[in-house]
């Protein structure tokens, strides 16, 4: 392939890691804590937008860190899911 070839694959998919940023962005999902005392929502870019603390666990540091770490770790996952899903349409396209 030429030098000419390999430069328009590479500002393809340039346009295409742009376009998918773009979809991300607009998309958010949460995840809480398996007692659901603490939720966090963040975008598609894995930004966080919000984080949620019951009172109930205010004052428990061991509780506020296990629910953070748990909270992030669902939306994450969340997160990953709409990503394949978002993934596969563009390459269907």
């Amino acid at each position: 392939m030429s030098l000419f070839g390999q430069l328009k694959d590479m500002n393809e998919m340039r346009k295409q890691a742009k376009q998918m940023q773009d979809i991300l962005s607009k998309e958010t999902v949460e995840g809480t804590s398996h007692d659901n005392a603490f939720k966090v929502v963040i975008d598609g870019n894995q930004n966080v937008l919000k984080v949620e603390i019951s009172d109930s666990i205010v004052g428990d540091k061991g509780a506020l860190e296990k629910g953070a770490r748990e909270a992030f770790a669902k939306a994450l996952d969340n997160l990953k899911k709409i990503m394949v899903t978002k993934l596969s349409g563009m390459m269907g396209q």
